[in-house]
């Protein structure tokens, strides 16, 4: 019998960290345009928040595969509770499994939005030229 090694590319934080910029220059830009700090809604009034955790996730069979060897728990678990719908290939176009990813990268990145928010909009502040 032989035995096979295998190497697999751990790309999850690359990932998540790609998607947590995206976000805050979504942050930055909006506080720019409105001067005002925003909350998800208004972050995700023109869909630029899906379009953020959509465009993070992988879209080759291969790299999902890996990823889900190495995280389908947390993935499976992100999917059950956003309760979007069964673990079922057939109800989904490309799988169930991207879509589970997208809920595990929109989970990670929704963890630490306030802060996010938080953080830019003091630096924002901080920018404002001070009243005498």
């Amino acid at each position: 019998m032989a035995t096979k090694t295998i190497e697999i590319n751990d790309t999850l934080d690359k990932i998540i960290e790609s998607a947590r910029d995206d976000v805050k220059t979504e942050i930055e830009n909006y506080i720019k345009e409105n001067k005002e700090k925003p909350d998800y809604n208004d972050l995700d009034y023109s869909g630029a928040m899906h379009e953020i955790f959509d465009s993070s996730v992988p879209i080759y069979t291969g790299e999902i595969n890996d990823l889900f060897y190495l995280y389908g728990d947390d993935f499976e678990r992100a999917f059950d509770d956003a309760g979007i719908g069964e673990k079922n290939d057939d109800d989904w176009p490309m799988g169930w499994k991207p879509a589970a990813i997208y809920c595990y990268i929109e989970q990670e990145i929704l963890n630490d939005l306030d802060e996010m928010i938080d953080e830019i909009w003091d630096k924002y502040e901080e920018s404002l030229p001070k009243e005498e």
